[in-house]
């Protein structure tokens, strides 16, 4: 039986004061090992008293050749191992973990880019709001944009923060293929607005006046700096589709 640990940490690299060159990335996965057996005798890299068990696992996390840990509940002794082999036989008091992967990513803005940005055709990353979004101009009905965005492992442009309300604010939507409005996320059904994943619009940025057409769904309308619309999930709109980026 095992049970797994995740640790994440980003640090960010500055030249001076204002202005920031990298941001580094590091995930490690632990996996406890409940009954490792008699294993070799090799001394630790590490071995010195903690305060908790998550401070064991950090330091872990933080040395690059850590392997393998070892760590005492009663005597609070941490003790890091190089490879998956411990110093002595594994106590009652003791818990071992081992290191399943440990994943460092220099530059995670690069690195998130090039996820967003690779192999997907039209997708474009805004590191300021962290979003891998691409605006289509193809008219579309509610569920064929859904599909649309859906091919490509994404979903349509789901505004869940103030800070996603900016960014959009500050697109330049263009009235293309005789398109002025461009379908996000959110529906309507018996009165309660939904995204797709089933949580409730909580926040609502309709444009003054809105909503007043009935409309079911939701969408920018060209000139109305992104302020929102209910719109038709029968009518022919462009879509804006958005890329969840898992880092691993």
């Amino acid at each position: 039986m095992a049970f797994l640990i995740l640790t994440t940490t980003i640090w960010l690299l500055f030249i001076s004061d204002c202005v920031v060159t990298s941001l580094i990335y590091q995930h490690t996965v632990f996996q406890r090992q409940l009954n490792p057996g008699i294993l070799q005798r090799t001394p630790p890299v590490f071995s010195s008293r903690v305060s908790t068990f998550q401070e064991c696992i950090n330091k872990c996390h933080n040395q690059p050749s850590c392997e393998s840990l070892v760590f005492d509940i009663v005597t609070l002794k941490c003790s890091l191992n190089e490879g998956k082999t411990v110093e002595e036989e594994i106590t009652i008091n003791q818990i071992y973990h081992q290191v399943l992967n440990k994943t460092v990513h220099r530059d995670i803005i690069a690195y998130v880019k090039n996820l967003c940005e690779e192999n997907n055709p039209g997708y474009i990353y805004n590191e300021s709001v962290s979003v891998c979004y691409k605006i289509d101009s193809n008219p579309r009905l509610f569920m064929e944009a859904e599909l649309f965005c859906g091919e490509s492992g994404g979903h349509l442009l789901r505004i869940n923060t103030e800070r996603k309300q900016k960014f959009v604010e500050d697109l330049d939507l263009q009235s293309l293929n005789s398109i002025s409005k461009y379908r996000i996320d959110g529906k309507k059904i018996n009165d309660i607005w939904r995204f797709s994943n089933e949580k409730l619009v909580k926040q609502f940025y309709w444009y003054p006046g809105e909503p007043v057409g009935g409309g079911t769904s939701i969408g920018l309308r060209v000139g109305h700096n992104g302020k929102w619309d209910d719109i038709g999930s029968s009518k022919l709109h462009g879509c804006i589709c958005e890329k969840d980026i898992k880092i691993v």
